[in-house]
């Protein structure tokens, strides 16, 4: 089992990768749309209950932005759902729903990884990577699409 921050970022590479197919191709829309459904409040849950949750006390000022982020790009997706996917408005609200996942991911990628490799030991990551595999399995089974 890999550790935490390795998936982690694979989640972000895999997301990532569903922006560039939701905009560069229209044919896979449909079924792209109803993945990142899936994939991105269960990532963000994940991580709430596995790293923020094993941080929290050692870093509440990163761990406090980080769950706005997470609240902000929650509520940016519930307002993208509710654009028809013909809609004129559906490519922006997909770009301004990617510019707030993107800047989250970077700065979780630089800030919190940093100091979660600083505070938390190799076989607490790999702890913690066992531990948000589970996570997002439960996650999937409560996935509205």
């Amino acid at each position: 089992m890999p550790q935490i921050l390795e998936l982690i970022r694979d989640d972000h590479d895999f997301i990532r990768g569903l922006f560039d197919e939701l905009e560069s191709n229209p044919e896979t829309r449909d079924v792209r749309c109803i993945t990142l459904r899936r994939e991105l409040p269960g990532h963000i849950y994940a991580e709430e209950a596995t790293l923020y949750a094993r941080l929290r006390d050692m870093v509440p000022e990163e761990i406090r932005r980080s769950l706005d982020e997470h609240t902000d790009i929650r509520e940016t997706l519930a307002r993208f759902e509710m654009i028809p996917l013909r809609d004129d408005a559906w490519m922006p609200a997909l770009v301004d729903l990617r510019e707030r996942v993107e800047a989250h991911f970077t700065s979780e990628e630089k800030e919190v990884f940093t100091l979660t490799e600083h505070h938390l030991s190799p076989a607490e990551l790999f702890g913690l990577g066992e531990m948000f595999e589970q996570e997002k399995q439960k996650a999937a089974k409560f996935a509205v699409v």
